[in-house]
């Protein structure tokens, strides 16, 4: 008979209203190791030449950045992804409602600096009491 495991409580996903939706990503080479709650930006949409055609590079969202990850496009839904030294695909989620105390950014940007453009892409951010 197989084991099951349930994964522990995380307390990322705020309410179902929203539907969660999700899409495959590759985690840009150099982001290193992110953790489930980062919120990601699009670098890139891989072209049509390539296998993976129409995915999306995303690497980890800072506002010091202009190569289009300083904007939210999704938020990382796998546990750990380790984007040290090769992309890596990853599953993403572009739409739900997220608690924002549970939400990882890069540089030293913070919820409050990327709410409102979360909320124009349909990623929607909630206080949640712990």
């Amino acid at each position: 008979m197989p084991a099951y495991e349930s994964q522990p409580y995380d307390n990322l996903i705020a309410g179902y209203v929203v539907p969660l939706t999700t899409v495959s990503v590759v985690v840009k080479s150099g982001s290193g190791i992110i953790k489930r709650g980062t919120v990601l930006g699009a670098v890139s949409q891989l072209p049509e030449t390539n296998a993976s055609h129409g995915m999306y590079t995303v690497a980890p969202v800072d506002s010091s950045k202009t190569d289009g990850s300083q904007m939210p496009f999704a938020i990382l839904s796998d546990q750990q992804v380790d984007a040290t030294t090769k992309d890596v695909r990853a599953t993403g989620y572009v739409s739900g409602e997220f608690n924002r105390h549970a939400l990882i950014f890069g540089g030293t940007d913070k919820v409050e600096k990327h709410e409102i453009a979360m909320r124009n892409v349909g990623l929607i951010t909630k206080r949640v009491v712990e």
